[in-house]
């Protein structure tokens, strides 16, 4: 997979969530027993912060604790599944191996798997011939 392709792809995703977070986050939120509406606004306050810094492994710890705190709220799960995408391509972006590694990191003995026995060979099906036949209708 070229790095290109990749980054564009990521680039493509975050325009489109970007266009769909704004009435996500408008969305009426229902009020829930055992809730904490003010740990989570204050979760995902800290996760945008860290989000713009760049740091997305930070932001999606904050947006998940925002979850944790109301699980209810439509905003905290759509940053939440923002940040993990862009956690995972900071991973990347620290470990190429993550996506093309040189070597198989397999032993010879995992990778030789004990020999089936083939099936016998079976003889292929014989099509049937095409009729035409007279039609019906015009």
């Amino acid at each position: 997979m070229d790095k290109k392709f990749f980054f564009k792809a990521l680039i493509g995703l975050f325009l489109t969530l970007s266009l769909l977070l704004p009435p996500i986050l408008q969305a009426e939120e229902p009020t829930q027993k055992g809730v904490d509406k003010a740990l989570c606004a204050k979760m995902i306050r800290y996760g945008q912060e860290a989000y713009q810094r760049g740091k997305y492994l930070d932001a999606k710890e904050y947006f998940r604790k925002a979850v944790k705190a109301d699980s209810s709220s439509l905003a905290a799960w759509a940053y939440y599944d923002q940040a993990v995408i862009f956690a995972i391509a900071e991973k990347v972006e620290k470990n190429a191996k993550l996506v093309m590694p040189d070597i198989s990191t397999r032993s010879e003995q995992q990778a030789a798997a004990p020999e089936a026995k083939a099936p016998p060979p079976t003889k292929p099906m014989k099509k049937p011939a095409f009729k035409i036949v007279e039609d019906e209708g015009c």
